[in-house]
Order: C-alpha cells, then sequence, then structure tokens
C-alpha cells in the first residue's frame, strides 16, 4: 500500500522507525531512531580492555612489590633456614667419641663439639648394658651414616647413635652370647672395641676374639696396643706408654680396659660374640709344640703382626709366638 504522506521502505534507513519523523527542533538527528548496539558493544569493549591493561599493570607491580620486600626482609633469613633441611654424616667403624664429636662439628651446621661434649658431660642419655659406676659413653654410639635434619639438637644425634648401637646388639642377641661366653653384654662391647682396633682383616676378627677371651679366661695381661693408645698423649714413643699407670694400659693390668676403646662395627661386634673354636690338636699351630707345651690345652693365645697388609700371624705358645715376632721383624713390620 502506498502513502503519500510517508517515505517508502526503500527510501528509508534500517533502523528508522516509520511513524517517527526526524523533527526540525530535535535535540539530535538521530532522534527516533534505534541505538546503533554494534557500536555500542565496541566501545564497552574498548573500555574494559582498558580497565583490564590497567589492572594488570597494578597487579604485576604489586607482585614485584612483595617479592622485593621478601628480599630484603626475610628473604636471606628464610633461604638460610631453608638451606640446611637434611644432611648426611658418616662416622666410619672405630671412631671415638673425640673423633664423633669433631666429625658432627663439621658436617652438621650448628653444631659444635664443645656442645656434644657438654651434653655427654650431664650423663643424662639412657645407655644400655653400661653399669651404673660407668659415666662415659665410649663405644655406645654406633658408627654407620645418619641423616641429621635441621630441627634436631645434639643429643638428639647422640640419643638415635645410642639407640641404634641397642638395635643391633640385641638382635645379634648380645644378652644370650654374654651369657654363654660368661660375660656381661658391656663387657662384649669392650672386646668388640678392642677386635675394632686391632684388626683390618675381615677374617681375623673372630681369631682375635678368641685370644682375647681366652686369656681372659686364664687371667693373663691382654698385651693390646690398641688399649694402650687408647687417650695416649701424641708422640709418646711405645715403651714409655708402657710405663704409664693407666687402667687402660693392659700391659700393666689384667682383664678388660674399664671402657670401650671406640664404636665397634657391628662385624666386631658378632666377632665378639662368637669366636672361632680353637684349632683342632692336628693343627700345625698345635702340632709344632714341643713335649712339654703339649701338656697344655691347644689354645690361641698370641698374635703378631705378619706383613704390610694388615694380616697377623698367631701361636698357641710364648715360643711360637716369639718365632713369629722374628719372622715380623725380619720382613720389616716390627721394629
Amino acid at each position: 500500500m502506498i502513502d503519500g504522506d510517508r517515505p517508502t521502505s526503500d527510501d528509508r534507513p534500517w533502523q528508522e522507525d516509520p511513524w517517527d519523523r526526524v523533527r526540525p527542533d530535535d535535540a539530535a538527528d538521530t532522534d527516533g531512531m534505534l541505538p546503533d548496539l554494534r557500536g555500542y558493544a565496541r566501545e564497552m569493549l574498548i573500555g574494559l580492555a582498558g580497565i583490564a591493561i590497567v589492572f594488570i599493570a597494578w597487579a604485576g607491580w604489586q607482585v614485584r612489590n612483595v617479592a622485593t620486600q621478601a628480599e630484603t626482609s626475610d628473604g636471606v633469613g628464610t633461604a638460610a633456614e631453608s638451606a640446611v633441611v637434611e644432611v648426611e654424616v658418616v662416622f666410619p667403624e672405630g671412631f671415638t667419641l673425640a673423633q664423633i664429636a669433631a666429625r658432627l662439628e663439621r658436617d652438621v651446621p650448628g653444631f659444635s663439639a664443645a656442645d656434644i661434649d657438654a651434653v655427654l658431660a650431664t650423663n643424662s642419655l639412657v645407655a644400655p648394658f653400661r653399669p651404673a659406676s660407668v659415666t662415659s659413653y665410649e663405644g655406645l654410639l654406633f658408627p654407620a651414616l645418619y641423616r641429621v635434619a635441621a630441627y634436631e639438637t645434639e643429643a638428639d644425634v647422640l640419643a638415635r647413635m645410642i639407640e641404634e648401637l641397642r638395635t643391633r646388639v640385641l638382635a645379634n642377641d648380645i644378652e644370650v652370647a654374654a651369657q654363654r661366653l660368661g660375660r656381661t653384654p658391656y663387657e662384649i662391647i669392650i672386646i668388640a672395641s678392642l677386635i675394632e682396633k686391632e684388626v683390618k682383616l675381615a677374617d681375623e676378627r673372630a681369631l682375635v676374639s678368641r685370644v682375647i677371651h681366652n686369656r681372659l679366661e686364664l687371667d693373663i695381661e691382654l698385651q693390646i696396643d690398641a688399649a694402650l693408645y687408647y687417650n695416649a698423649p701424641a708422640g709418646v714413643a711405645f715403651a714409655d706408654l708402657r710405663a704409664i699407670d693407666t687402667p687402660y694400659n693392659v700391659y700393666k693390668y689384667k682383664g678388660l680396659p674399664p671402657t670401650p676403646i671406640a664404636s665397634p662395627g657391628e662385624a666386631s661386634l658378632i666377632a665378639a660374640m662368637n669366636p672361632v673354636d680353637d684349632p683342632p690338636v692336628d693343627d700345625p699351630r698345635c702340632t709344632a709344640r714341643n713335649k712339654k707345651e703339649k701338656l697344655e690345652p691347644c689354645r690361641l693365645l698370641f698374635y703378631v703382626l705378619a706383613d704390610t697388609d694388615g694380616r697377623h700371624a698367631f701361636a698357641t705358645t710364648y715360643r711360637l709366638h716369639q718365632k713369629n715376632v722374628v719372622a715380623a721383624q725380619a720382613v720389616g713390620v716390627l721394629p
């Protein structure tokens, strides 16, 4: 239908309201027009993008500011505290208390040998098998690899080492072995410490153990050099050491020294609990005895260094032992 007063559909914009013509007095030429939604949407997106850029920049500045404050105030301390979460410390078999304290001081940040000595001096750590009359912890700290956490104290680590010894010896039936051998568990630990310091080759541990047990049974001085050197002044000649009056001078006094002389490893502990049997009568160490010597049971009673590898020669009589000494001097392993 055609109306002469209205424009046709081909003459008006798509958004124009055909019933609302533009009047001369309209404030804008858009009056009577539907909003341009695409234009509005574009403007809104531009505005939101600007806000997002400003927010991201502000957030980034805040993060950098917090990080800078952490580095300048708490950063150094936090890094230092978290730098050592756990450290590994190795204590070789045969270490003394003094060596254990020095190793802890060297490898564990914040530990000192003086503080460790102070903890031990309080005598407050529970020590298995130790007689009430003994206050030394020598030989009661098991030598092994330990992981020390940053929160642990010197007392914590020492207590763990003592507990490890208790666990190991009980697992090897030390109480049963001690009763079988006529010794206390503490005496077994002392014997193990002597073996640890005297023996270099694994297959000789039980042999030295047999010599020690035999000499104790016969009430003969042990004459073990390692005991003589325990806590001795550095540089003192062997002949002078033998003259020193100390309970560790087992040339001068019979029986065991009053405490272990080092921390024995598990192999030496097992050897102390399980000495080998004495040799049978047809063993060369028995058949080499003379007629008079054969009147006594054939027992291992002596040993002496035999070569540069640390091997020993064992004897059943003093006369045969002296022959081994002469042979050792001939090859240069004894003066």
